[in-house]
């Protein structure tokens, strides 16, 4: 029971999520939409959709891996930290991650932050496990 709460440093490690880009029926949510909403608003211009398409979400995805993520307030250091997964992920291209990787991406990116947070894997796996609402499972 213990180690659900708390989890062990071997799982941070091994343990990998993506984005199911495929399950957001289930949810009653549009992935589609979700990662359309984590572009700028030039990438947005640049697909110019009033209903985002699931056949396109690699296609987003690839926009924010080239150029969204590159921007300076694509992941800002008062990001919510589950939001701030989930922009991690996509800026990787939806590709395997473990928590220990996402807490490494989010350490240097906001290391000269004013706003000092726990970003340590440990953090990261308890808050990847309980992601549902971003369609984040484990691989």
């Amino acid at each position: 029971m213990e180690n659900e709460e708390r989890p062990d440093e071997e799982n941070c490690v091994q343990q990998r999520f993506v984005i199911d880009v495929a399950d957001g029926g289930s949810l009653k949510r549009s992935v589609a939409l979700m990662i359309l909403n984590r572009m700028s608003y030039v990438s947005q211009q640049i697909f110019d959709e009033a209903t985002p398409s699931p056949d396109k979400t690699k296609q987003y995805i690839n926009r924010i891996v080239e150029y969204d993520s590159q921007q300076s307030d694509y992941l800002l250091p008062d990001t919510p930290l589950k939001e701030a997964t989930f922009r991690v992920l996509l800026a990787a291209g939806n590709k395997p991650m473990s928590a220990e990787e996402i807490s490494e991406v989010l350490s240097e990116k906001w290391s000269m932050t004013a706003y000092p947070r726990d970003v340590s894997p440990r953090v990261i796996q308890r808050l990847l496990e309980h992601s549902d609402q971003y369609c984040i499972v484990k691989t």
